[in-house]
């Protein structure tokens, strides 16, 4: 296997990713480059870890242990699959003079938006399965895929990668996503706990607060 440092410097791009990052480098600024690495940590390895833990404690101290297992073991697995690939395709960065960040490891699929797709997203699925709030308020769960588009964006602002790098890890992250969500939450018998309540029973015919009166004949006495 060739090192990282004797791959990062070949020349072999694909055609569009070289014109979108030499119009990414020719469009920075100082505000937009601030802007770009303040967003692009939401998607460093620390940052999610500490994430998934957090929302993971917080699901099993809740007793909704399928969650908790869904966001801590699914992201753990997510990101070896993901490590996983670097490894087996092994894709040179865009060259330094265009890189904004120091990196040692490969290109494809990003990290940065194939982590941030499957933590915040398996995150803002336990809140749907969880909270009745967050099911009344579907909206909340849009900020999920806007953290990663905007993750994996600052990744091609940045020269971190290529634009089909990112575009591999959101394809990736989301394909992962739905197929461990699926056999964790959407196996569970029970369903959401918003749907464990008791199945209303079929009443019958509506009976009036009055007393009825007796059948017969009226007493005339």
């Amino acid at each position: 296997m060739s090192s990282v440092a004797e791959v990062v410097e070949t020349d072999e791009v694909f055609g569009p990713d070289q014109a979108v990052l030499d119009w990414m480098v020719d469009h920075r600024t100082d505000f937009w480059n601030w802007v770009m690495k303040a967003i692009t940590t939401l998607g460093n390895t620390g940052v999610l870890t500490a994430i998934a833990v957090v929302a993971a404690v917080i699901l099993a101290g809740n007793r909704q242990w399928r969650p908790a297992l869904l966001v801590s073991i699914g992201s753990l697995v997510g990101s070896i699959i993901m490590f996983g690939l670097k490894q087996l395709i092994e894709r040179p960065r865009p060259p330094i003079p265009e890189r904004m960040v120091e990196l040692s490891s490969y290109s494809f699929p990003s990290g940065h938006a194939m982590s941030s797709t499957v933590v915040y997203g398996l995150i803002a699925v336990s809140a749907y399965w969880c909270s009745a709030w967050v099911r009344a308020h579907r909206w909340v769960l849009i900020t999920a895929p806007l953290l990663a588009l905007a993750i994996g964006f600052s990744r091609v602002y940045l020269g971190a990668h290529w634009m089909t790098d990112v575009l591999a890890g959101w394809a990736f992250g989301a394909i992962y996503l739905a197929v461990v969500a699926f056999l964790v939450l959407r196996t569970d018998p029970a369903g959401p706990p918003g749907s464990r309540g008791g199945q209303p029973t079929s009443a019958g015919p509506p009976r009036s607060s009055r007393t009825d009166p007796p059948r017969g004949r009226p007493d005339r006495s």
